[in-house]
C-alpha cells in the first residue's frame, strides 16, 4: 500500500519532464571552415560549415557575420533553411587586408520565420599568413580551361 501511495506522489513529478520543452535549442553547431585562399583567382574569404544539430524550425534563416579584416565592419551572409539539409556552407565575399595572427570573429546565427535569434555559435579565425605575402594575381588563367599557369604572377 505504501509503495501504491509513493508512486501515485512521484508518477506527476516524473511524468512532468516528458513533454515538449520549449526552452533554447541548439539546431546548429559550426563544424569547420576557416580563412581560405584562392590561387586560381587570388582571392581570400572566409567559409563556415554549420552542421545541424537537431531540426530547424519552417521558415527559419541560417545567418552568418564575419568580421571584416581591418574594418570596423562585419559582412553578413545568409540562406534559407531547407528541411531535410544536414549542413550549410556559407562564404564571405573576397576579403583583403588579412594579417597574420589577427583574428577575425564569426558568428552563425539561426532565426526563426519571426526573424528572432533561437541559436548562436561563434568562433574565431586566425591567419598564418599577411595576404600581402600572397600572389596578388592569379596563378593560372581563371577563363581558360586546363588551369594554364601564368608564372610570371609569381614572386
Amino acid at each position: 500500500m505504501k509503495i501504491v501511495r509513493t508512486l501515485s506522489l512521484l508518477a506527476p513529478v516524473l511524468l512532468a519532464g516528458c513533454g515538449e520543452d520549449d526552452g533554447p535549442r541548439d539546431y546548429l553547431k559550426i563544424a569547420g571552415g576557416g580563412l581560405t585562399f584562392n590561387y586560381r583567382y587570388s582571392q581570400a574569404t572566409a567559409v563556415v560549415v554549420a552542421k545541424q544539430v537537431y531540426p530547424l524550425p519552417d521558415g527559419a534563416m541560417v545567418e552568418v557575420t564575419f568580421d571584416l579584416p581591418g574594418k570596423q565592419g562585419q559582412e553578413r551572409v545568409e540562406r534559407p533553411a531547407i528541411a531535410g539539409k544536414l549542413s550549410y556552407k556559407l562564404e564571405s565575399s573576397p576579403m583583403t587586408g588579412i594579417r597574420k595572427g589577427e583574428p577575425l570573429q564569426v558568428t552563425l546565427l539561426v532565426r526563426d520565420a519571426k526573424g528572432l535569434v533561437i541559436d548562436r555559435d561563434e568562433t574565431h579565425y586566425t591567419s598564418d599568413v599577411n595576404q600581402s605575402d600572397l600572389p596578388s594575381e592569379p596563378l593560372v588563367q581563371p577563363d581558360k580551361p586546363n588551369y594554364i599557369p601564368q608564372l610570371e604572377n609569381l614572386k
